[in-house]
């Protein structure tokens, strides 16, 4: 079996783009700048390219193979379940809460521990896709590249703003965005995939006014429409359900 493959090698940049951001994560030691951000960023553009172009460079040299989905998985593993879990880490460390403890120089609050739940739930949303064959047009349940998506919008908004909404109420809207996005990696909720069946607007209509109207985000409000529009897509996945799984 031929283990190096254009597609495997494109695997493997996504998988050590993943490993680079949780290297300046962690030796940040909480003090994360504008420019740990934006290098996060890149690594991650990164990963999100060089992820979506393995597959479809495997299937045009028709050279897919066991070992390409297996490594896929473990890449996607690092980059899309370790990585935000990182991501949380780091705010949750950074507001610092620790009224839960009586040590007040203790800086990792057991809150914290809420961030691990990402890359947990990310690891076990991957192996069954891996094991799901429904999935080939759809996907069941939170893809995690658009969960790392959201939760890098949260993080490039909390250490651009120094906050998210204000130091009382982010704690615990970081514990409900761990909670409810791990639940969302795994429940059994048809979302769409940006697959196209031709250019028909009739098959594909409400996937051209998501991009549209996501466009529109994103030339109105930058980093800040990314959370709107990964909300967008799960309520339009909710309302076109149907239409999805036929």
């Amino acid at each position: 079996m031929k283990l190096i493959t254009i597609p495997n090698l494109l695997t493997l940049l996504n998988l050590s783009c993943g490993v680079l951001s949780s290297i300046f994560i962690i030796s940040s030691n909480g003090e994360i700048t504008t420019t740990t951000v934006t290098i996060v960023m890149v690594l991650m553009i990164i990963s999100l390219v060089a992820d979506f172009l393995d597959g479809m460079v495997a299937r045009l040299m028709k050279i897919g193979s066991p070992i390409g989905k297996e490594l896929d998985s473990l890449a996607d593993c690092i980059s899309f379940g370790v990585v935000p879990g990182l991501m949380l880490f780091s705010m949750f460390n950074h507001l610092s809460v620790d009224f839960i403890y009586e040590n007040p120089n203790l800086k990792i609050a057991a809150i914290s521990l809420f961030a691990f739940l990402v890359p947990a739930f990310s690891a076990l949303r991957l192996a069954k896709f891996n094991l799901d064959e429904d999935q080939a047009t759809y996907f069941k349940g939170l893809a995690t590249p658009s969960n790392t998506l959201f939760i890098f919008s949260v993080f490039s908004i909390y250490y651009n703003n120094g906050k998210i909404i204000n130091t009382e109420i982010d704690p615990y809207l970081l514990i409900l965005i761990s909670i409810v996005f791990s639940i969302l990696l795994i429940i059994d909720l048809p979302l769409f995939a940006l697959k196209f069946k031709g250019l028909s607007w009739a098959e594909n209509y409400y996937k051209f006014i998501f991009l549209i109207i996501t466009i529109g985000l994103l030339i109105c409000l930058q980093i800040v429409a990314i959370p709107i529009i990964i909300v967008l897509y799960i309520m339009t996945s909710i309302i076109f359900r149907k239409e999805i799984t036929k």
